[in-house]
């Protein structure tokens, strides 16, 4: 039997989550680098062009101080996500 056609429908799942993997990192640098506070990938979520951020209120709201910026350049280094909010 020939399982090429499996192998090929499971390589497009890895890429998918392979492009998240990169995504995250790269929103993670970008805030850390506007903040004063180190953010993990781990505390990352992408729901429809919002991101959300799971951790304290003070560094949520040094996010939110900062959301422009941070927006903005996420939009440079990732255009084909086009951010719209962080949470």
């Amino acid at each position: 039997m020939d399982y090429g056609h499996i192998k090929g429908f499971l390589d497009k799942f890895k890429k998918i989550l392979s492009q998240k993997e990169v995504s995250s990192r790269i929103i993670a640098e970008t805030i850390t680098k506007h903040i004063s506070f180190e953010i993990k990938q781990d505390l990352i979520n992408i729901k429809n062009g919002i991101i959300f951020i799971n951790s304290s209120p003070s560094i949520k709201n040094e996010i939110l101080i900062h959301k422009q910026g941070i927006i903005s350049d996420l939009n440079k280094f990732l255009p084909q996500s086009h951010f719209k909010d962080i949470k």
